[in-house]
């Protein structure tokens, strides 16, 4: 499985701006594709935000991955966002987020969203991952270091 087949080129907005992991999640869903409506949008968001109201989804290391499953996505989709300025959540080691991985994806296949939280599990175990995505400054520099982890974790 190849996590980068999820994403767009859109998808990876380094240095984003924003002061809440609700302002970074209207960000990234937007970025997942063109042909979304306004309302279809705001619906996403409003199912990831209500998903992350049941139980935090920051990991620890700096990282959060807000998911959601929703009628309106045909497909698993990822979008990688590095903050400019870390942010506060309750994170199992306490340490600020700097790293948000959304991911969505369709309600009547789970089988498929849980396949890709296990490889992005297994990703974030090594290490280097976030620090490679941390280091990214420009939206190339992010999707690459996001396909070499992909390369490198065999």
């Amino acid at each position: 499985m190849n996590l980068l087949d999820y994403t767009t080129q859109k998808g990876f907005l380094p240095q984003l701006k924003c002061e809440s992991l609700e302002q970074a999640v209207v960000q990234l869903v937007a970025s997942l594709g063109h042909r979304q409506t306004a309302d279809e949008v705001d619906a996403l968001v409003r199912e990831v935000m209500r998903r992350e109201g049941e139980g935090s989804t920051a990991v620890g290391g700096g990282l959060v991955i807000p998911h959601a499953r929703i009628d309106q996505v045909a497909e698993v989709r990822i979008a990688v966002a590095t903050l400019a300025k870390p942010v506060d959540l309750a994170a199992t080691d306490g340490r600020p987020v700097d790293i948000v991985i959304l991911l969505v994806g369709p309600v009547g296949d789970p089988r498929q969203m849980l396949r890709v939280l296990a490889r992005l599990a297994r990703l974030v175990r090594h290490g280097s991952f976030l620090d490679g995505l941390r280091g990214a400054l420009t939206t190339d520099q992010l999707r690459k270091s996001f396909a070499l982890a992909e390369q490198t974790d065999t």
